[in-house]
């Protein structure tokens, strides 16, 4: 009988030591997992410099589209270049509309600027009126959220 107490004791000791290096090799791996995790957070909240205001104003604007639609009247096919306008901004009785500016009573494309407020702008043509408003572009006010 005291032969079989002292197995169990061996074998006892062996089962705990095993376990506490399991629980030290995964505590070690849980820890570094940590580390990147850290590292990789402090990557994400380093300041990154952007391009200078100069240089976007000189860059074309990528989102403006030109649609082509063919209308048939009378069996003649003519073509019609839509173009979406974008506010840029506005400043004292001229406005900068898809990276250029233009004083208030001038032609842009088919439209006429007829109106410059603070924060929009009113373009019109012989068949359409449209109001044209700057887009907020204030980065740090933009909130991300995940559920």
């Amino acid at each position: 009988m005291g032969d079989e107490i002292l197995k169990n004791h061996i074998i006892l000791v062996l089962f705990l030591s095993l376990i506490t290096n399991l629980n030290a090799i995964t505590n070690d791996n849980f820890k570094n997992k940590i580390k990147e995790f850290d590292k990789f957070f402090q990557q994400i909240g380093e300041k990154r410099v952007g391009a200078s205001n100069n240089k976007i104003d000189t860059i074309k604007n990528p989102f403006v589209m030109i649609y082509k639609k063919n209308i048939a009247v009378d069996g003649n096919t003519t073509t019609v270049h839509k173009i979406n306008y974008i506010l840029n901004a506005t400043f004292d009785k001229k406005a900068k509309i898809n990276g250029k500016w233009y004083k208030q009573n001038s032609n842009i494309g088919d439209f006429k600027l007829i109106q410059v407020n603070r924060k929009s702008v009113i373009i019109k043509n012989e068949h359409s009126k449209k109001e044209l408003f700057i887009r907020n572009s204030n980065v740090d006010k933009i909130k991300f959220s995940s559920k």
